[in-house]
């Protein structure tokens, strides 16, 4: 996402040199880069790109053939939905046969203590044979914690991007199974020049104006990246909507999605510093 940034903003630069002549769009690139980020009403300007705050690729923990998967690309879902569910029939069996391993050894152990009680078997076997039960005891909690991977449940709230497998597919452990994001969960990455931060600070506001759909958000510094990148003497920063509750679904107008990207507007460095304190005084 951060690497993205930084080409728009080099693709910016580039774009505008290019109307100049040969020999000076050299020193037109650098002189350029400070006026793309100043405005005609004085306002400073960066680009960003709007990005979720969850979003997974989910894998399979287990080699088995799948037997639901209810969701399709593009679909929602709720925190703890199925996603997956796979076919674990085999593993069942192996569950039931394990705990009846586990009754058979503690009638063993059972006797074996009436046995030790009257002298007639040796103290080893005894230890031997309570051994064994806790091996067995091991084997069916191991087989259980199986069963625990043949069901994939909704880790967040969301909407499907991708499916990587299906319904009657056979897969293996590790293969992954589905692309998972939180549409309203957001937050702005930017990249900004390092001198920025001698008046930048946390919930200095700032206009988010997308380009895909014109909408014009408010919006707040966040973040403050704790390094400046020395070769292009920027920094990163994360803004977050105002007026979002925490599930972020008290956005107004259309859409915003994750990946639409726009430009950040600041006001003048005094104006940003003003309106930043009063929130930084609440931290």
């Amino acid at each position: 996402m951060w690497a993205a940034l930084r080409r728009m903003m080099a693709l910016s630069v580039a774009g505008a040199s290019l109307a100049l002549p040969a020999a000076a769009q050299t020193s037109a690139a650098v002189a350029l880069a400070p006026a793309l980020r100043m405005t005609e009403e004085g306002e400073r300007a960066s680009r960003g790109v709007v990005r979720s705050k969850h979003e997974a690729t989910l894998s399979s923990r287990t080699a088995a053939r799948i037997v639901q998967m209810p969701v399709r690309e593009g679909s929602a879902f709720k925190r703890g939905d199925l996603l997956v569910a796979f076919d674990c029939d085999r593993t069942q069996a192996e569950i039931r046969a394990a705990e009846a391993t586990v009754e058979a050894q503690k009638k063993t152990v059972e006797t074996n203590e009436e046995l030790h009680q009257f002298n007639a078997l040796g103290k080893n076997d005894l230890l031997i044979s309570r051994s064994l039960l806790l091996k067995a005891v091991a084997e069916a909690d191991a087989l259980r914690s199986q069963t625990r991977d043949c069901k994939v449940f909704a880790p967040f709230s969301g909407r499907v991007v991708e499916r990587l497998a299906h319904e009657h597919e056979t897969v293996t452990g590790g293969q992954p199974l589905l692309r998972i994001i939180d549409t309203e969960a957001l937050v702005l990455d930017m990249i900004v020049p390092s001198s920025w931060l001698q008046w930048l600070a946390p919930g200095a506001p700032f206009d988010f104006v997308i380009d895909e759909t014109g909408q014009t958000v408010r919006c707040v510094v966040d973040r403050l990246m704790p390094t400046v990148d020395p070769v292009s003497k920027t920094a990163k920063i994360t803004g977050k909507f105002v007026g979002q509750t925490p599930g972020g679904k008290r956005l107004r107008g259309k859409p915003v999605l994750p990946g639409m990207s726009g430009s950040a507007h600041f006001a003048a460095a005094d104006t940003a510093v003003a309106a930043a304190k009063p929130a930084n005084a609440r931290r």
